[in-house]
């Protein structure tokens, strides 16, 4: 499987995603100046990796009058209306939801954001509770899905390229797979770019790989000892997905032996995944 990363225990509080086609979230924001602090997987953006975001992961459970219909029908149109209403900077939302939910995925879901920056994510969050419509919205969908921003997760992720540069994607409906990673003793940020550098020139020079393929980093805004990053591969299908990874494995790159020499990571977790319009 291409370089590894993983999902895994996006702790043990962000578990599950279970909102079929009815997700939302997304990423983006945030960048730094590598000379401006010290190098770790959180600034890997630079002049060189200038493709920094600002992802949020928002935790969610599933009422019992919930079905993907009802929230289509229910739930979103009045989530787009409010977006119009507080003018939020939002700049997309997709829906994942777990192949297969293990025993210790509590939550249904997440609802992903994705913003340009930090700073956007922040002062949407505080118009977006201090609204009284956003609130009773909240409380009037709560027995068909039930969110809990306070208590939601956010990454810096780094995107080096286009989701359809090895072929045209299609977001309404895709396959996410997550691996979660540690540094392995003396490496860091640095070290995992080398490793892009290299990923990134093998995917320019390789014509058989079967596509769509991209990626993302991710780098956790959060106080935690068991992940340095998370690494996301995204993928048309399963079908997809599996006759990448057999090219791959049959391609053997170098990068990847690279790769495992800069982080340890969890066995990956898959996800069905698709945008969510934002209107």
């Amino acid at each position: 499987m291409i370089l590894p990363l993983h999902f895994k225990t996006l702790l043990n509080k962000m578990k599950a995603i279970y909102l079929a086609l009815s997700f939302l979230f997304v990423v983006f924001a945030c960048s730094s100046a590598e000379d401006e602090m010290e190098v770790s997987f959180s600034n890997l953006g630079s002049e060189e990796y200038p493709q920094m975001f600002y992802m949020e992961y928002v935790p969610c459970q599933e009422g019992v009058y919930y079905t993907a219909e009802n929230f289509r029908n229910e739930v979103l149109p009045d989530w787009q209306d409010l977006l119009v209403e507080v003018n939020s900077p939002l700049a997309s939302a997709y829906g994942i939801q777990h192949v297969e939910r293990l025993p210790e995925d509590q939550e249904d879901g997440f609802w992903q954001l994705v913003w340009n920056t930090k700073a956007d994510a922040e002062a949407a969050w505080e118009v977006w509770n201090s609204n009284e419509n956003a609130t009773a919205w909240a409380e009037d969908t709560a027995e068909i899905l039930s969110c809990d921003g306070e208590n939601r997760f956010s990454f810096d992720a780094y995107i080096a390229r286009a989701n359809d540069t090895l072929g045209e994607f299609n977001p309404e409906s895709f396959v996410s797979e997550y691996h979660q990673c540690l540094y392995k003793e003396g490496k860091e940020g640095k070290d995992l770019r080398e490793v892009i550098n290299q990923l990134e020139e093998f995917l320019d020079s390789t014509q058989s790989l079967p596509g769509p393929f991209s990626y993302v980093i991710l780098g956790p805004d959060y106080e935690t000892d068991e992940v340095d990053f998370f690494w996301g591969n995204f993928y048309q299908s399963e079908e997809a997905r599996q006759a990448f990874e057999a090219e791959w494995q049959k391609l053997n790159p170098e990068v990847e032996d690279n790769w495992n020499m800069v982080s340890d990571c969890l066995e990956p977790r898959y996800y069905n995944s698709a945008e969510v319009p934002t209107s």
